[in-house]
């Protein structure tokens, strides 16, 4: 009588080819992932090495165009003599043999490469801001006009997304142009007043103090082209002005973000209505932001008056070092 050789049951060996299976797409799915997270790093690397390179390009045809700080030879020899006279290190220095080195303050090129170094982000991030102000436009208009296949899914929003993003540049800009005569302020505060603490006071309430305490004492500096350039500046409500961009700044820093102050149906966020309705009308209207367009160039307008500014200021650290006065240095 012929033995019969129990077989697996059908149910086990479907089981055990599912398992076979997955653990094949296990094995198969880090390997996936991780050449996704390669190509996407790519791509992350390929868009920031890009980016410089795009702004330089688009550059041309920009309007209006970003404002350039002027640093000449000219310039720059003014900048070593002021460092000098402030007791920075001199542009020579003859040393006996064997001798060290003397001593120098070292603050005040610091605090003037930190000026040209604000100036220079401010105007990469109103570059950036122009880009993104491009892009949008122009995909609002031919939606189809992208060289590579994107996705349904990840094309969906995409508009919205892009203005989103010209926003916040939009945003970070202004925080920086304002940031910049914080800093202009600082170097101010230095010259006039030998002080050094970054946390005492900001570009106002240096320009207050130079006016109270030494534009008194020369009547010359009071009616001077580059006080008053500089005053003017910083005294102006209107939206090239420094007392607007000032407020600007303080609502996006400590209210909400630039965007969400007018909705889409055009009404004005609450927020930005409780904390305004004090305002007369017309403050109200500066206040308010407008369309891409006129953000735009309120931009511009502000990077121009930091680059046309310059050497007023600059002069105007002249003047108090060449007068000598030692009543508020120690």
């Amino acid at each position: 009588m012929e033995e019969q050789v129990p077989r697996p049951h059908s149910g086990l060996k479907k089981r055990l080819t599912r398992t076979k299976f997955e653990l094949k797409a296990t094995r198969a799915d880090p390997i996936k992932q991780h050449e996704r997270l390669a190509r996407l790093i790519g791509e992350a690397l390929l868009y920031t090495a890009n980016e410089p390179i795009l702004l330089a390009r688009l550059e041309e045809f920009f309007s209006p165009k970003p404002a350039i700080l002027q640093l000449d030879r000219p310039v720059r020899n003014r900048l070593d003599r002021l460092v000098e006279r402030l007791g920075g290190v001199p542009r020579l220095v003859i040393l006996d043999p064997g001798g060290s080195p003397p001593q120098y303050d070292t603050y005040s090129i610091a605090a003037i490469q930190e000026v040209i170094s604000s100036f220079e982000r401010c105007r990469r991030s109103i570059c950036r801001t122009h880009v993104c102000f491009i892009a949008s436009e122009f995909y609002k208009k031919e939606p189809d006009a992208f060289v590579q296949r994107i996705p349904p899914a990840e094309k969906k929003g995409l508009a919205a997304a892009m203005s989103e993003t010209f926003w916040e540049h939009a945003e970070t800009s202004y925080i920086r142009l304002a940031s910049h005569w914080d800093r202009v302020g600082q170097f101010l505060d230095f010259v006039f007043f030998n002080i050094r603490q970054y946390e005492r006071d900001g570009f106002p309430a240096v320009m207050e103090r130079i006016s109270s305490n030494y534009v008194r004492l020369f009547d010359e500096l009071g009616g001077s082209l580059f006080w008053t350039a500089i005053r003017s500046y910083q005294k102006s409500e209107k939206p090239d002005g420094f007392q607007w961009l000032v407020r600007r700044r303080n609502l996006l820093v400590h209210s909400l973000h630039l965007e969400a102050v007018q909705n889409k149906e055009g009404k004005e966020n609450p927020i930005f209505t409780s904390a305004y309705n004090h305002l007369e009308q017309s403050a109200h209207q500066k206040l308010k932001p407008g369309t891409p367009e006129t953000e735009l160039s309120f931009l511009h307008s502000h990077l121009s008056a930091a680059a046309r500014l310059f050497p007023s200021v600059v002069e105007l650290c002249e003047h108090c070092a060449a007068s000598r006065i030692k009543t508020y240095r120690g």
